[in-house]
């Protein structure tokens, strides 16, 4: 862990062979997979959620997010289900098999989903302690409190204080912001209210919303889109200069910048530049089509996280 975040002595004498399981929204990209399973001596699992459209199922990471937006965008309506108790209950068990002693399961903020609740109900009745953690969050916040995990379980911290340092990090080292180019498939979705939705179409309003406590809400209103990014990027860079050593993730629906457009270029390009006369990492990310079902194809995302 960078700075040995949340190492308190003494606190790890019963630390072992840590597993590690998150649901499919927590974003790694193939790199950070490899190093997570590599710290992990391959002890980590991914549980997937089912994004459906139009009632037909998909299990998330099988359906192109390029190609669940063009379907969007025609009218197809989309909408998600978590994993079972079992789905869990599985991961568990093949972790267990591989030697872990103790799981951790990190998942998206239970606010916005039940996928937390069913990763407890899994571990209540599992032949070795599980710990479950709320990230408040999801994407790419999520995936660095992943990376501290891994990172820390490698170091053997236990249990207690790697939940301690990840809940410190997701409070303290991480900031998502996205603006969706339409707040239909929000209120669709129930993430925000109908009459809001309503009077922010009416008025030409476009939100910059975030994430606080795990609940999304607005930043910002502002009448263009581009204005939303905008302020977007101010309080992007904003979050940056406070952490210092960070990374910015910019995030888009469609699967890759060039198919989301010039707009969500222009946010990569401000903020790229931004990054190198600072020297902070500036990566990009493609949101889980499970997050894309709810916020809708044209939306992009910044995520500001502590280096893990």
């Amino acid at each position: 862990m960078t700075g040995e975040r949340g190492h308190r002595p003494g606190e790890d004498s019963g630390a072992g062979r840590m597993g590690l399981i998150v649901d499919s929204t927590v974003l790694l990209r193939a790199d950070e997979v490899a190093r997570v399973s590599h710290d992990l001596d391959s002890r980590f699992a991914v549980v997937p959620l089912t994004v459906l459209v139009d009632d037909e199922p998909h299990v998330d990471g099988d359906l192109p997010p390029l190609e669940l937006c063009r379907a969007m965008e025609e009218g197809a309506r989309a909408s998600t289900s978590m994993p079972a108790p079992d789905d869990f209950a599985g991961a568990i068990a093949d972790l267990a098999a591989a030697g872990a002693d103790h799981i951790l399961i990190l998942t998206m903020s239970r606010a916005l989903s039940g996928t937390h609740d069913s990763a407890v109900r899994a571990g209540s009745s599992a032949e070795v302690p599980v710990t479950v953690l709320d990230s408040a969050t999801t994407s790419a916040a999520a995936g660095g409190a992943a990376l501290l995990i891994a990172d820390g379980a490698a170091r053997g911290r236990g249990a207690a204080t790697l939940r301690a340092a990840a809940e410190d990090y997701l409070r303290e080292e991480t900031q998502t912001l996205f603006c969706p180019s339409t707040l239909e498939h929000l209120e669709r979705g129930g993430r925000i209210g109908r009459a809001a939705s309503l009077v922010g179409r009416a008025l030409s309003i476009v939100p910059v919303l975030g994430l606080t406590e795990g609940i999304v809400d607005t930043r910002a209103r502002v009448r263009t889109l581009r204005k939303a990014h905008a302020r977007m990027i101010a309080e992007s860079l904003a979050a940056a200069r406070a952490l210092g050593d960070c990374e910015i993730v910019v995030l888009v629906s469609e699967g890759s910048l060039e198919a989301a457009g010039e707009d969500a270029r222009a946010v990569r390009d401000a903020l790229a530049e931004a990054a190198a006369e600072e020297g902070w990492a500036l990566t990009e990310g493609v949101l889980s089509p499970v997050i894309v079902a709810h916020v809708g194809p044209g939306a992009v995302g910044v995520v500001v996280r502590g280096r893990s």
